[in-house]
């Protein structure tokens, strides 16, 4: 390692810089991004099951180095030899590395804003379809691809922002990856409950019309729920929305009812194999094209209907009944054996919530979404860094619109909350992740004695007004339970 001056520098310049060249004694393993996007050594479905590791590295580089001494390029992995750290000590004028200071902590130092950021940027920055510009952008696209990106991998990046890590990093988010791993050891139950409100700034003053949310569940004889929320979509506020969404919930009703029945007629559920490239437990398919109208291969009698074949069902039936209305979507499924999936078009959500097993004194839940949002701001973010306005402008939706839409399969286990919500029931909070909006709200139901799923179904529709009641909100909760003997 050697300091020069700056070719640049003046004899006697205001400012004097050296410059420091750093000498790796062993070689790096290729960045994050290229282990995951360019080497596929690390599949980008498998990165949060593997994160403990990362954060023992991360400790023991900071042992070493002292906090502060992080940046993007520092996280590293290799397919054989497994995640490399490369930490960046602080260095003094004469380019020699600067001894820890008594202040940095003993054993595992707490990470620095810094530290916690450049983790958070080479996290996005490995899943994401394009590099990722610095924090603002890596949080904005966890706000709008949590569906594509790996389940969980937003509650990650906000709890190393938010959390003290006093610890180290591997303490700090154990409680997380610990709910983020855990299993139904047997089956589970499920119960559904729904809130649904107007809000005072979208009424009009016509009962009839106002509301263009709506929702729906069933649970079979198999044990199996199905359930889904449709945000009508109204441009000049006929009500048209709202007849879109009606007839994309009956149509759902009837195929919710054609899969009890070639369940009892012990008919093979097509679902239970991939849907597409990469769909096993915990994937996301491809967005595809579904033609307006496209033909369904399924019928009465058939097998479980597919993703895309659910959707351009949807799709059709909104057509029949409106040429003007169209809706948004999301639907799940949540099986007796703890498996589940979500499908979604437009910008309605899916949450899960999840009890975590955490010291005394922390919020005992957590959330993660589900679900991408397809408007007009997401599609431009996936290209530029600059996107900005168009939140709300829907890209895809029921009724001829139904260019993307994504599916994702997870698992479920006692005591979570599944969590679907039309966009007014998830208003977002200045400078505040819905996700932390939910876990907290959350724990205070819980701590106060109510049932927890419909207290959350209500406090999130009411939480819409008192944010000024702009939209309609519906909120439909799923609390899932241990299998009933």
């Amino acid at each position: 390692m050697s300091v020069e001056p700056s070719a640049d520098a003046t004899e006697y310049g205001a400012v004097a810089l050296p410059e420091i060249r750093v000498e790796w004694p062993q070689a790096l393993a290729p960045t994050l991004r290229d282990s995951v996007v360019d080497a596929h050594s690390l599949d980008r479905e498998d990165l949060v099951a593997a994160l403990p590791g990362l954060w023992r590295a991360v400790d023991a580089a900071l042992d070493l180095a002292g906090p502060g001494s992080l940046v993007v390029e520092s996280v590293r992995h290799d397919a054989y030899e497994g995640w490399q750290v490369a930490a960046l000590p602080r260095y003094d004028l004469g380019g020699r590395v600067r001894p820890r200071e008594r202040g940095d902590g003993t054993q595992h130092a707490a990470p620095q804003l810094r530290d916690r950021r450049a983790l958070v940027g080479a996290l996005v920055d490995a899943v994401a379809e394009r590099p990722c510009l610095d924090l603002r952008d890596a949080l904005q696209m966890l706000d709008v691809f949590a569906g594509t990106f790996p389940p969980g991998l937003d509650a990650v990046c906000r709890r190393l922002l938010g959390h003290e890590l006093r610890h180290g990093v591997a303490a700090g988010l154990a409680p997380l990856q610990e709910a983020l791993d855990r299993r139904a050891p047997g089956g589970v139950s499920t119960l559904c409950f729904r809130e649904s409100a107007v809000g005072s700034r979208k009424a009009k003053g016509d009962p009839a019309t106002d509301n263009e949310d709506t929702a729906g569940a069933l649970t079979g004889p198999s044990g199996v729920l199905r359930c889904a929320v449709f945000d009508g979509v109204t441009g000049d506020g006929d009500g048209s929305g709202g007849t879109a969404a009606r007839a994309a919930l009956e149509q759902a009703v009837r195929r919710w009812r054609l899969e009890e029945a070639a369940v009892a007629g012990d008919a093979p559920p097509s679902d239970h194999h991939p849907a597409g490239p990469g769909a096993g437990p915990g994937s996301v398919d491809a967005p595809r094209s579904v033609p307006r109208g496209a033909p369904s291969s399924t019928g009465p009698g058939s097998p479980v209907a597919r993703p895309g074949e659910l959707v351009a069902e949807l799709d059709a039936a909104v057509g029949r009944a409106t040429a003007t209305g169209s809706a948004a979507a999301v639907l799940a499924t949540v099986r007796p054996d703890g498996t589940a999936s979500v499908v979604s078009v437009g910008d309605t959500e899916a949450w899960l919530i999840r009890p975590l097993r955490a010291p005394a004194g922390e919020i005992p839940y957590t959330a993660w979404r589900l679900t991408p949002a397809h408007t007009g701001f997401a599609e431009r973010l996936r290209v530029t860094a600059d996107a900005e306005g168009e939140e709300s402008q829907l890209v895809s939706f029921l009724g001829g619109g139904t260019a993307r839409w994504a599916h994702r399969t997870f698992r479920v286990a006692p005591g979570d909350l599944l969590l679907l919500a039309s966009d007014g029931a998830t208003e977002p909070e200045r400078d505040r992740w819905f996700g932390a909006v939910l876990a907290e709200l959350t724990a205070q139901l819980d701590a106060s004695g109510r049932p927890t799923a419909p207290a959350l179904a209500a406090a999130l529709v009411q939480r819409a007004e008192a944010l000024g009641g702009w939209d309609n909100a519906t909120a439909l909760v799923c609390a899932v339970g241990e299998a009933k003997d």
